[in-house]
Parts: structure tokens; sequence; C-alpha cells
């Protein structure tokens, strides 16, 4: 059928790519062992408790879900001493975006982001018509706050702040956010993506929960794919003001959330030495492969997610197609336009070794040959 059949917008959009599958390498490749360090997923799974409740929660398999996600609401609002009613659950982060995007966004509404970052904000502005004003962020990698203050018009609806930032592990510096939210003119919605925001570590560091709270125009959207280990149960959720909660509750799907993904996520909150323990262990393998990283000679970001970003200084692609060889998976983010950087997972000590052992094997081989090019070129000077 031609393309002219299609709904107009539909042309404009870049299908999203997401991490290579390992069973699609293992048969490619013919490797029986796979490390996946491309998606930011949790390398030690979900809690014990999370995988109990959702065991029992496959004996009912043949019943609907409660369609609001009720009790998990009830437990988000406790945890954060909100209203149930302020909640919405989705199915995954990216699924939750589409529905803020679906409430709010009319053609010719301009909606502003900075970029490189998650690529959803783009496509859901385009899919319903809006103007995506894109703006690059600082030279720290950060969200450029005070540009995108002066990119706000009369058109501006939302503005998306991925906090912290994917693909660069950053974060707005404490105290800069608030600021900015008291200057955006009243007709503004912030949405605050914070998919990685249980790995920030600062202390006292203002998140959507306390912009919420203090009735900001804000929509905080979070996940339980990343620090809890859900990611293949596709679980995610928002909360704001009761008013801003109206129009996304509408278009949400009756039952969005499975029954077993809802007994999951529900049962995960409750495992605090399980969160504790894989925060402790995120931080002492970041802090060991960024020290290794920087060793082979690459620059890496100082982050604050579970996963880093590496300018490698080359071919990022190149690099990504010789590490699966060796049965590595990385992320390299051509597709951010950036094609000497690559985003790497956090994964435990023994497979980020794997990814270590796999680049000095690539690396010492491309020295040695630079080495000798150099001094060949030298001898034919003489």
């Amino acid at each position: 059928m031609s393309k002219e059949h299609w709904r107009r917008n539909v042309s404009l959009l870049k299908p999203y790519i997401p991490g290579i599958a390992i069973e699609d390498v293992k048969r490619k490749l013919g490797l029986e062992e796979i490390t996946r360090l491309a998606s930011n997923e949790n390398p030690f799974g979900p809690s014990p408790k999370a995988v109990t409740a959702m065991r029992l929660a496959l004996l009912d398999s043949q019943l609907y879900p409660e369609s609001s996600c009720r009790a998990l609401r009830e437990k988000l609002a406790s945890l954060f001493e909100l209203k149930p009613e302020q909640f919405l659950i989705g199915n995954g982060a990216d699924n939750v975006i589409s529905l803020i995007g679906t409430a709010y966004i009319n053609p010719g509404d301009e909606i502003i982001y900075c970029t490189p970052t998650f690529p959803a904000y783009r496509t859901i502005t385009l899919l319903m018509g809006g103007t995506p004003i894109e703006i690059p962020v600082t030279k720290n990698q950060t969200y450029d706050l005070d540009r995108i203050l002066a990119a706000i018009t009369a058109q501006t609806k939302l503005i998306f702040i991925c906090n912290p930032n994917n693909p660069t592990g950053t974060i707005v510096e404490n105290g800069l956010l608030e600021s900015f939210l008291q200057r955006i003119p009243p007709h503004v919605i912030a949405v605050l993506d914070e998919a990685y925001v249980e790995f920030i570590e600062q202390p006292g560091y203002h998140t959507g929960v306390d912009f919420v709270k203090k009735n900001y125009p804000v929509i905080f959207v979070r996940t339980f794919s990343k620090l809890y280990g859900l990611a293949g149960t596709r679980v995610g959720y928002c909360a704001a003001n009761c008013d801003l909660m109206k129009p996304i509750l509408a278009v949400r799907e009756p039952f969005a959330v499975n029954r077993i993904a809802a007994a999951g996520a529900f049962s995960a909150l409750d495992d605090e030495d399980y969160k504790f323990t894989i925060l402790q262990e995120n931080k002492r393998e970041m802090e060991k492969l960024s020290k290794e990283l920087r060793a082979l000679g690459y620059d890496v970001t100082e982050s604050h997610a579970n996963f880093l970003f590496v300018d490698i200084k080359g071919d990022a692609v190149e690099l990504t197609n010789t590490l699966m060889r060796e049965g590595v998976l990385i992320r390299p983010c051509i597709a951010w336009g950036l094609p000497q950087h690559a985003r790497i997972t956090i994964g435990t000590a023994e497979q980020n070794e794997r990814l270590l052992t796999a680049l000095r094997k690539i690396i010492v081989p491309k020295e040695r040959e630079r080495i000798e090019k150099w001094e060949k070129f030298r001898l034919d000077l003489r």
C-alpha cells in the first residue's frame, strides 16, 4: 500500500532502535555467552520478593487485572506522601510519555527539550502534529535551562527534561531546576523524565516529588525498569496534581498493565535491602569501570545513573561491532548524532571485567599498529 494512505505525520518518525537482543547475537554469531551492557538493564535482575509475587500472580492470569492498578497507586502515594489519584500506571515509562503527549499536544504546539536525550519526546511530538524545539546540551552535557527559557513562546506547551539525562547520565545542578520552574510562564508544563532518579546520590537533591508537592506545573515520570530490574514486565508511572492528571487518565488504555507486572512492581517497593544492595553495587562498579576506561584513553562523563557516556575518540560503531564478536554488547550513540560516543551500562564485576578484557584485546594491536606506522614514518624522513 502506498504511503499516501498513511497518517501524514507517521512518515516523519524515525523508528526507535533498541539495543540488539541477546538471542539475535547468539544466532548471528554462533556465540554461547553474551554480556549485554547496551540497554541499562539491572544486571542482577528483580528482587526475589518481586519474583515470588509474579509467580503467585500467574495463578490468576485468567483474570483481567484491576484496571487502574489501585494497589500500586496507593503504595506509591504512601511512599511519596501524595494521593493515589495523582498517579497513573502505564506500560513502561515510554508508554506514559506517549500518553502525556496524546493528552496535551495539539497540532502547532511547540515542545522543547535538549539533545541528545531520550528520543520518545521527539516521536510523540511529531506524531501529534507538534513542533519539536531541540536545544543542544551544555558543554558539560547537561540540560541548558537558560536556553530553554529563552526558547519559550506563546505556542510552547510542554518542556521535557530528562534528569538524569539519557544518554549522558548528567543531572541539573540542585536548586537550578526549581529556579527554572519558578520562571516558566503559566501556559507551560514541565515533564520531568526521572527514569534513573533513584541513582542520584546527592543529599537533599530535589526531584519531581518535591515539585509536585509545591504545586509547580510538573508531571514526573518514573519506571520500574532500571533500579527495580523489571524492564521485561513494562511498568512505569507518572504523577502530578489532579488537574494535570485528568487528560492523561482520559487517554489511558483500560488494562495498560498486566496482572503479573503490577504484582512484581508492588512487591519490589517492599524490598529496601535489595534496593540498597543494587545501588551500592552500581556505585562501586561505576567507579572501577570509569577508572579503567579512562586508563584506556577514553573520556568518561561523570554519571548519576547506571550507565556511562564514553567518548572513545574513534568510530563507536566499529568498536561496537568488534566487541559484539567478542560477545559484549554496548550502545553506540550514532543515533544521537555522536559517532565517537558510546553508552555503556554498569554490569556486574564479572561483566565489566569481560568488557575491559575485550577492549584491551582490541586496543593493544591497534596501538602497536599505530606505533609501527609512526616509526616507519620517522625512518622514511631520514
